[in-house]
This record gives C-alpha cells, structure tokens and sequence, in this order.
C-alpha cells in the first residue's frame, strides 16, 4: 500500500496584476534569489510586480521561477527579514509572496526556501512549489501569515517550519519529505515550535471530499507540535508508513478533527551501503502520540486504523520497528511521559491504543 498518494487538486490561476508605478518593478519570469531586509528593498528588488505596500493594496513579490538559491548552491528563494533596529522595525510596508517556483534542488535540510523572520503585517504566501528542496516555508517570530495553494515535495526537510509564531493558517496545500538518514525533524510535514493560534486545513475554500492538507507518506512524522497551543487541525491526510501521523507534545488546546492517519510501517531501504529503515529511530511510530503532558486536546471524527504499531498512545510506543532487523524491538531509549489531563476522544476510529484508559469504543466498520 506505500507510496500510494493522495491527490491534492492543485489550484492553478492566471494573476494578472497592475505595475506599480514605482522604481524596480519587473515582469514575470526568472528571477535569482530575493532578499528583503528594509522598505527600501522593495523598490529596488526589481522583484515587485505589483501593489504600492499599504494594508489595502500590498506588494506582490512574484510571480517568479528561481533557479538557485542565495548561496548558489544552498540557501533561499525568498528571505524577508524584519530585524529591529534602535527599536523600529525595518520593513514596515505591506506584502504578499505569489507563485514561486524554486526550480533547485537543496540536500542542506536546513534550508528555506521561503523564509519570513520577524513579519507581523498580514501576509499571504501562495502558489509555491517545489521538489528536491529543504525546508519549504520557515516562519520564525512572525504572526498573521496565511499559507494557500502550496506544494512541496520530495524534500530534504521539513515541508512548514513555525518557530515562535502565532496566529498562522494553511490551507489547500501538500508537504512530502524523503530523507535517506532521518533524524528529527527532518522528514516531518508540518512542525510547529514554541507557537500558538495556528488553523490547519479550517480554510473556508477547502474541498469537501479530498484532504485540505496532505502530509501523505512523509519519512517523519505528518505533523509535529512541541511546546505548541491553540491549535486546529481539520481535513488533514498523514498517513503514517515510516514513523507517525501526528505528535501532540507538551502544549494544549489543540482539536484535531475529521481527519486520519494509517500506515504499513517503514521500509528497509539501502543508502550508501547500509540497510536502513525510512523514518526516524523512534519509539512514537503510529498514528496520534498525546506526550510530555499536553492537556486539554479535542480528538473528534477521526480515523486511525491500520498502523503496523499503534494506533493511538499516551507517551512512546515502547518499542521500535525496524524492518532491517526483524521487525519489533525494545526501545532503547523512551523519554516521553505521558499525556496530561482534560483531553477527550469523540467517535475516532482505532484498532489499537496504548496507556489511554476509557477510550470509547471504535467506529471502525468491521
């Protein structure tokens, strides 16, 4: 059943946009890398395609292809960096970031490849793409992002990195990550840090039959929130064959609905001459992990069937499954605790479960 994805519609739309009437506007096209660190930069860019960056009309970075990164080899697409200098913040103008292509390849998985740092206007970033790239969208210390239509595959990092941010959406958007040596957090969908208020697949314009987020078939886990609170998950495929579907550590208030994760476990695979299994050598591989005491979660209409490990569990699995040495092992190191108080489950879907005392019975259909 591996490697059998599913789709997401990719939404595809011609923008026309008006030219600004100011210095460094340019057309669509290619573009090398884009690197904005002050209002100034905006106009001398020449990557502007539109708007004049009041919170009615923003600047448009793009539509843009870009062939390599900032470094030449390794780097970013786009980086907008808001750093405070003698108390002010150096951009203050209003953006959006539209269609990028990073048409590159990128094995240092600690890349973005767009990178906002420090932005707290409303942004909007959409239409992105790319494969064989490192971390897809990094946001740190930033708030009032919305990520739309975005898809990144094949990646050697994480698809959206959230450090530190708060009040961020994504919607409409897929995310598969492939490392041949895993290591946290390196092959996960979505990982949020430190954050709060962020709403995944809640969007208005997400379909009603087919995923609004796909983190199908990532080596790491679907989505990763440490230490992270507030937070709605709904409509989101992350089926689990290399490691988990979701990780809810530490944090609260965090309601994951309508959703699901199953997987066949991970596969023994060969790189640089060594038998390896995809994923991370962990003892949280299954579908839902409630860890490190998070608290007050809502787990409703969901469905986690099917996971060679286990389907739902309050701390780590005890043990790890590595197809290259025969399958289920003691772990050898298994520093979760448990989950907190106040967490419920509503009509969920599961075959197996484990430290989660008065769990209601299945939905599943026999």
């Amino acid at each position: 059943m591996r490697r059998l994805l599913v789709l997401l519609s990719t939404l595809t739309a011609g923008v026309l946009f008006a030219l600004p009437a100011v210095p460094g506007s340019a057309g669509t096209g290619g573009h090398a890398a884009i690197t904005i660190t002050s209002n100034a930069d905006f106009l001398s860019c020449g990557c502007v395609t539109g708007g004049d960056g009041s919170p009615g009309n923003p600047f448009i970075i793009g539509p843009w292809t870009i062939n390599a990164p900032s470094g030449g080899t390794s780097g970013y697409s786009v980086k907008v960096d808001n750093t405070i200098v003698n108390g002010k913040a150096s951009i203050t103008d209003y953006f959006n970031i539209v269609g990028i292509a990073s048409t590159y390849t990128d094995t240092t998985t600690t890349d973005p490849t767009i990178w906002l740092d420090g932005v707290n206007t409303a942004t909007t970033i959409s239409g992105a793409s790319g494969n064989g790239l490192s971390v897809g969208i990094e946001l740190d210390n930033s708030s009032n992002i919305s990520i739309d239509n975005v898809s990144y595959n094949k990646g050697n990092g994480t698809g959206v990195y959230i450090n530190n941010s708060s009040n961020v959406s994504i919607n409409n958007s897929k995310f598969k990550a492939t490392c041949n040596i895993c290591t946290p957090h390196t092959g996960d969908g979505i990982y949020a840090v430190n954050s709060s208020n962020l709403n995944i697949g809640t969007g208005a314009d997400c379909p009603n039959k087919i995923p609004c987020i796909d983190v199908t078939y990532d080596d790491g886990w679907g989505i990763y929130l440490q230490n992270t609170s507030g937070v709605t998950i709904n409509q989101v495929a992350a089926d689990a064959d290399d490691t988990g579907g979701y990780v809810f550590d530490g944090g609260s208030n965090i309601t994951l609905e309508n959703s699901g994760s199953q997987g066949g476990g991970s596969i023994c695979h060969t790189y640089l001459g060594q038998k390896l299994p995809t994923g991370y050598n962990t003892d949280m591989q299954g579908g839902l992990h409630l860890v490190n005491g998070t608290q007050n979660d809502k787990i409703v209409n969901d469905t986690f069937a099917n996971n060679t490990t286990v389907d739902i569990a309050s701390g780590g699995n005890g043990f790890i499954d590595n197809p290259c040495a025969g399958g289920k092992q003691p772990s050898p190191n298994s520093p979760e605790t448990k989950m907190g108080d106040g967490n419920t489950f509503t009509n969920i879907c599961y075959n197996s479960s484990i430290n989660i005392p008065g769990l209601p019975p299945s939905t599943c259909k026999s």
